[in-house]
């Protein structure tokens, strides 16, 4: 099992992906990688968290993703709104993480 701040840094990325290039998931059916990202971020929000729980964002932005690719998938659509606007959510919760896995294997957390 990856750590989960890789997980959240690939959703990042992901997910910028699908805010500047919707129209490239139409065809999400071959895009294995949505599913595997979204199956990894509920089975982390599952686990009892050991420090500070770094998986709201990741949750909330895969139910908005999820939302998305059921409608028409619109460049306007209000579920990439949502998704933009949770982004940054997103990316603090993916530094908290790393940071709280530096922590964890004893390494001092240098910024």
């Amino acid at each position: 099992m990856r750590p989960l701040s890789q997980t959240l840094t690939d959703l990042i990325g992901f997910t910028e992906e699908v805010i500047t290039r919707p129209a490239r998931h139409h065809g999400l059916a071959a895009d294995t990688r949505y599913p595997l990202l979204a199956q990894e971020i509920r089975d982390a929000d599952k686990r009892p968290a050991e420090g500070v729980r770094c998986t709201h964002s990741g949750v909330a932005i895969v139910a908005c993703l999820d939302a998305f690719f059921a409608s028409d998938m619109d460049p306007t659509s209000r579920w990439l709104g949502a998704i933009g606007a949770l982004l940054p959510l997103l990316r603090g919760e993916a530094w908290q993480q790393l940071k709280s896995e530096k922590e964890a294997a004893g390494e001092a957390y240098r910024r």
